[in-house]
């Protein structure tokens, strides 16, 4: 027998789901009666193996009282999640899309990204977020008050929890030399930032970094970021690809992916190695220290 069928609909579904249903708190099994189903009915949706009629998620968003604002969105993806034609790609543009690619870091048994431009969210200090949603938030939305970016910035840190736990995933990197030498809130900020990238080298040996120089002449993940995260099997691999007006885009094609693997490989093939890696940074952050 093969694996349950899933998307990443269902998954996406399914994380929301049991997200209401625990900040309600209730059980499994107090859902099951609410809509007169079989528990393992319940399990099978929030593992994203299945997927309710929209009534049924109606019934069950009445049953843990979820915020109007969360309505309108789950039932969207219950409608998406019902669809039985694949799609290659799949854009996230709802409410909580960053909350969503969270989950799937949360359930990811490796990671690999690459960014040209700025440090990965996952890897960044505090100061550095909050300098990056000053302008950010700014840009997008005209004027972001302190507690949207305070909010937001939290939310980063605590996604970065993932690097911490017990049994973290496998997490690779490669960071484009300009992101190293962008001045991001304030020079003393690049340098707390790289500082921070030279202790998770000593500190997580399940995380490697790499620095794509700039004189690599034919770049084959030039441009925006780019997330691929792995399952070992327990679900489809994702890529993710975020915009700029906030969510992002997810191919979900196995060859894409495929295609993708190949590209962060070439890349990392090209880019300086994980110790002359950290040497670079290092040589950097005095740069910085000299220049104050």
């Amino acid at each position: 027998m093969g694996r349950p069928r899933t998307t990443l609909e269902r998954r996406q579904l399914g994380a929301e789901l049991r997200r209401l249903r625990e900040a309600a708190g209730k059980q499994q099994k107090e859902a099951a009666a609410a809509i007169e189903c079989d528990v393992s009915q319940i399990s099978r949706v929030e593992r994203g193996e299945r997927a309710f009629k929209v009534l049924e998620i109606e019934a069950l968003l009445d049953f843990y009282g979820a915020p109007k604002e969360d309505r309108a969105q789950i039932t969207r993806l219950a409608q998406l999640a019902r669809q039985r034609q694949p799609r290659r790609m799949y854009s996230d543009a709802f409410p909580g899309a960053f909350r969503r690619l969270s989950d799937h870091e949360q359930d990811a048994t490796e990671i690999y990204y690459s960014d040209s431009e700025l440090i990965p969210g996952l890897l960044q200090t505090e100061d550095y977020i909050r300098a990056m949603m000053r302008v950010g938030r700014a840009a997008l939305v005209g004027t972001a008050s302190h507690e949207d970016i305070e909010a937001r910035v939290q939310f980063r840190l605590d996604r970065q929890e993932l690097i911490t736990r017990e049994n973290p995933p496998r997490m690779w990197f490669v960071i484009g030399e300009a992101a190293l030498r962008r001045p991001v809130g304030r020079w003393k900020v690049l340098r707390g930032q790289l500082q921070r990238l030279l202790a998770l080298i000593e500190q997580h040996p399940h995380i490697v970094i790499q620095v794509a120089p700039l004189s690599i002449v034919d770049h084959p993940l030039l441009g925006g970021s780019i997330e691929i995260l792995r399952f070992d099997g327990l679900a489809p691999d994702l890529v993710h690809q975020p915009t700029f007006i906030g969510g992002g885009v997810y191919v979900v094609d196995e060859k894409d992916i495929a295609a993708c693997m190949r590209a962060f490989d070439q890349l990392r093939a090209v880019a300086l190695g994980p110790e002359q890696s950290r040497s670079f940074i290092a040589r950097r952050v005095e740069e910085l220290e000299h220049d104050d």
